[in-house]
């Protein structure tokens, strides 16, 4: 629409010149105003706007997540009108690209306002949100105001979570070591007294050492010795066949099977200081990771099982080695697979020889996923909301605005805005 602005008021500004006609001298100025203003008003609206991006704690594939922009004007006057948010998002190491947008119907003058708006992710990996854009059409949309921020982060999508049946506890290995085999933590069921530590989410207020606290001016609870409940290493064979070419495959699909069942044990398992879990991955590259009680641990793991790349030769030998020299061998084994155990043997000669200490304990059991063995410990329903974490409360908003406002600022925090919903539908490379 502002190009015809623009030839309207040349041809106005030609015609009265060469004609002298002064109504079209008069409708070019007014033509040319118009434009004038357009272009200082908007542009200024966006000048005057600083923005900033809170992306979630944690975000699983195919679950809906919740991005926040906190948009300041920093104007003393000028309100700013019909902004838009757009955020470019990429996937780290391929080529999916998409832009997510919401919006803000006005910003009062020296005030914040927090958009929002809920993506779906549908691939685990690593992605790139930025650079950023503020833009506007207001007040006459002849055309658009933009400012770039190039203000990028990266964020983890961990691999979607199943659903478990009721009995998947029982199929698991039981413990090894006997009653020889302990974990340390505090709790309402304690055991015999071990140590202090610091304090960590969900201990109880009564396991609160009082004179330690008053010492080191921070919270430190008892610590108990409890016997404890699993201890058993997961191993994910990441195995591709060579041949395969699209992500739509048997072997591609049992693959993140293999991964996604993984991370579902791993979420269930690790956030009780009970347990005690030892991830090993074999893909393009071997690792293992050792994950206790603690949020930390799980996200490790997690963020290693989301990076994880198949490969037709994985390293399944160096992966169990890793895992052994951790914690030594007295772990239970659990092999999660896109094969059969008969056909990683055949492929690694030494396989055979490396599971033999676990499979002479009967501490040893191998998982495929290409087949029906996956029926007896995944339903069809869908996975329990509760692992998946909880969006920002509202309190949770108000530290968000708090934490990047600057000591001296006091701003009025406007409702939240409702924003358009982005679905974002990426394949993993």
């Amino acid at each position: 629409m502002g190009s015809h602005f623009v030839f309207v008021g040349t041809f106005a500004m030609l015609g009265g010149a060469l004609r002298g006609f002064n109504l079209l001298l008069i409708l070019a100025g007014i033509v040319a105003g118009t434009l004038i203003m357009h272009w200082r008003w908007s542009r200024r609206s966006v000048e005057s706007i600083s923005i900033r991006r809170r992306l979630p704690s944690e975000a699983f594939a195919g679950v809906p997540f919740r991005v926040r922009y906190r948009l300041r004007n920093h104007s003393r006057f000028m309100p700013a009108w019909m902004i838009r948010v757009s955020d470019e998002i990429s996937h780290v190491g391929g080529t999916d690209t998409t832009t997510a947008t919401c919006a803000v119907g006005v910003i009062s003058a020296s005030t914040t306002t927090l958009p929002h708006y809920d993506a779906t992710i549908t691939a685990r990996g690593l992605y790139t949100f930025g650079p950023m854009s503020i833009s506007t059409t207001f007040p006459f949309s002849l055309f658009h105001s933009r400012q770039v921020v190039s203000f990028e982060q990266q964020f983890c999508v961990f691999p979607a979570l199943l659903s478990l049946k009721g009995s998947w506890q029982r199929q698991l290995i039981s413990r090894s070591g006997g009653t020889t085999t302990t974990a340390k933590r505090s709790g309402q069921s304690e055991g015999e007294f071990f140590g202090l530590r610091e304090w960590q989410t969900g201990d109880s207020p009564k396991w609160i050492h009082w004179r330690t606290t008053a010492r080191l001016d921070q919270p430190a609870v008892r610590q108990f010795e409890q016997q404890r409940r699993f201890d058993m290493c997961i191993l994910v064979d990441a195995y591709q066949q060579r041949k395969v070419k699209h992500q739509t495959s048997p072997n591609s699909v049992a693959v993140e099977r293999a991964i996604s069942l993984a991370a579902t044990l791993l979420v269930r398992l690790v956030g009780s200081p009970s347990n005690r879990m030892i991830l090993a991955v074999a893909g393009t590259e071997a690792s293992a990771i050792v994950g206790g009680g603690s949020n930390m641990g799980k996200r490790r793991m997690l963020e290693t099982l989301s990076c994880l790349s198949s490969s037709p030769t994985p390293e399944l030998c160096k992966a169990i080695e890793l895992a052994s020299d951790l914690v030594g061998k007295a772990q239970d084994l659990i092999v999660i697979s896109p094969r059969s155990l008969k056909e990683a043997t055949e492929s690694n000669s030494n396989l055979q020889e490396i599971i033999a200490p676990w499979v002479r304990r009967g501490s040893f059991r191998w998982i495929d996923t290409s087949d029906k063995d996956l029926n007896r410990w995944v339903s069809t329903e869908k996975p329990n909301a509760s692992l998946y974490g909880h969006m920002p409360t509202a309190a949770e908003v108000h530290r968000f605005d708090g934490e990047l406002s600057s000591p001296n600022a006091a701003p009025t925090i406007a409702p939240t805005t409702n924003s358009t919903a982005s679905s974002i539908a990426s394949s993993k490379s």
